[in-house]
Parts: structure tokens; sequence; C-alpha cells
């Protein structure tokens, strides 16, 4: 067992090993990679190799922007055989590796190491690391199976599902997508209304236009805006990565509401992920509480599980703490 650099010319091979890992996804990809890094992350490319073969590994990111400390992180990872016995020792050793980037001497300092794999169960061998705070991703989620037929995807709807479907189709709600270079700045007209009368902590305009950039130069996603009488109603930005289709960004408009624009908005996005080979549609996040009627995303989530699906539980993020008062520094900033 070997450790390496996976550069461009492993780029396919360690595509396709992400794509078949369960625990991971499309944040480490090549193309998430040269977003965050267009963003101002230093990134690492970590591999595991056996006998010159690609096992595992990790792409690591440097969020450096402190004054006074950065900190490490590894989102949809690290990349492992998790049911094999071998995943414990090349966890260890890449977190050994992985040290070796955190800067424990000088100026600027490391606070700690985050992990998230999308896992449903902690392996054991995660005990040196603390349980974080602070997730980078929803540790609750809703996927569609896309290898199911159209008729069947309807029948696994609920029933007001179904119904808000037909009652947009009969408004003649339109659905249209473009490029995301095109299409960016009419979907971000629509988020950043969303975003103000949720009070919810919005991204940049540099953040989208750069995410835009990368989906278009990558073909790895689209944006499609629902319609009705010359109106936007509804946006969604989808990521394709291997098997997966993901709804990573949403706004809709208050207007119009009972024509029900939204319902009809995801079903075309399900039928042309579908169409496209996807095996499954992420409709990525859902309140983790469904007892706590004033968590932000309980209206997301009624709307999301109006499409039936399957609600998939992860275990969240996971930290390795080097310096205990940078953490702390972490855990309470804004």
């Amino acid at each position: 067992m070997k450790f390496g650099y996976i550069d461009e010319a492993r780029k396919n091979e360690w595509e396709a090993l992400v794509a078949q890992n369960p625990a991971s996804g499309y944040m480490q990809s090549f193309f998430w990679t040269e977003f965050i890094t267009a963003l101002g992350w230093k990134t690492y490319k970590i591999g595991i190799f056996d006998k010159g073969k690609l096992i595992g590994g990790a792409i690591v990111g440097k969020y450096d922007h402190f004054k006074d400390r950065n900190f490490l992180v590894i989102p949809d990872g690290p990349v492992l055989p998790y049911s094999s016995k071998r995943s414990l020792i090349m966890f260890e050793k890449l977190v050994s590796e992985i040290d070796s980037i955190a800067d424990l001497t000088g100026k600027k300092l490391s606070s700690h190491l985050h992990i998230e794999p999308r896992l449903q169960n902690v392996p054991t061998y995660f005990k040196r690391f603390k349980k974080s705070l602070r997730d980078i991703q929803p540790i609750k989620t809703l996927v569609i199976d896309l290898t199911k037929t159209e008729d069947e995807s309807l029948q696994g709807m609920k029933p007001k599902g179904r119904y808000n479907i037909k009652i947009a189709q009969k408004y003649g709600v339109k659905i249209v997508t473009g490029s995301p270079n095109e299409s960016i700045a009419e979907f971000l007209k629509l988020y950043k209304s969303f975003a103000k009368t949720r009070s919810m902590d919005a991204k940049d305009d540099g953040y989208f236009y750069s995410l835009a950039s990368i989906l278009e130069k990558y073909n790895c996603g689209r944006i499609y805006f629902a319609e009705y009488r010359k109106v936007v109603l509804a946006a969604a930005m989808v990521i394709y990565f291997g098997k997966t289709a993901v709804y990573l960004y949403g706004a809709s408009n208050k207007i119009y509401k009972n024509v029900m624009a939204p319902y009809l908005l995801h079903w075309q996005i399900i039928k042309d992920a579908k169409n496209m080979g996807f095996k499954i549609y992420d409709f990525y996040g859902l309140s983790p509480d469904d007892q706590n009627e004033k968590h932000p995303w309980t209206g997301f989530s009624v709307f999301k599980k109006k499409f039936g699906g399957q609600e998939i539980n992860t275990i969240g993020g996971y930290d390795f703490v080097y310096n205990q008062k940078l953490y702390k520094k972490y855990l309470t900033a804004e």
C-alpha cells in the first residue's frame, strides 16, 4: 500500500472509484475541487495505491481564510472500502498522511481535520475523532429511485404530490432549462429574493457565478425554471455526478402559489434525470427532526416528502482536533 498524488492522468479512475462508493459523492470530484480552488481553497488529492491500482484516498480542502488559523476538510470522504477489513488500516495511514498537510507549527495553525463520509453507521476506528457540532452537508436526505417507471414513481408519491403536479399541468406551467452560464443571473434574482424573505444565510453572487462556470465547463449541471404568465415562480440548480442527480439549490416565488409550479418543476427534473441514465435523484436535505415544526427546513421537508422516496440518515461530520484553543474559535465563529 502506497500513497501518492492523484494527477490528471488518474482522473477517470478516481471519479469511477468515487461514483461507485455509496459513502461518497460529487464533493470528491475533480470538478468540485476546481470550484473550491477558484473560491480560494487549497486542495490536495491523496491516493491510496495497491500494486499500482488506485483503491482509495481523499481530496482534502484547506480553508485558509482566517488570520491565525485554518482547518482541513474532506467532504464526502475519505473514499474507502468501508465494508472491508482493510478500511481500518487504510484510514489510519491516510490520516497520518493528511497530518503532514496540517500546519502544526508557525504563525498560522490548523485547528482540526473534518471528515464527512455519507455513512449510516459510525466505524469503530473513528474513535480518535469527535462528533462535530458543525456539519457541512445535511445529515438527512431524501432520494428517489430513478430505475422505476414514471408510473411507478407517480404511484410512490403521496396523493397530494400527484395531485399538485396535475394542477400545475392544468394551469399550463412551463418548465424551461438553460446552460448554467446563461441562466445564473435569472436564477440569482429569484434566489436572493427567496433567501431574504426567509432570513436565510445566502451564498454571494461570486460563489454562484463560479459554480455556474464549472458546471458549464464540465457539463455536469443544469438550472431549471418554472414559469407562469411569463413570471418565474420556481428555480432549481441540479448537479450530476456518477449515477446521481442532486438538487443543490432552489428558490420559489410567493405569487401564484395556487398553480403549484415547484411540483411540476421537480417532476420534470426527475423525468429528465431518468432519461439521461441517472439512477438516483437526491433531494439533498431534510429537517433532521420531524417533531420540530420550527426548524427552518420544515417547509422544504414537507414539500419534498410529497414525492415519496427513501429517507436516509447519515452520521454527519467528525473532527480530529489538532489545536483545542483554535478549535473552540472555529466552533464559536459566525
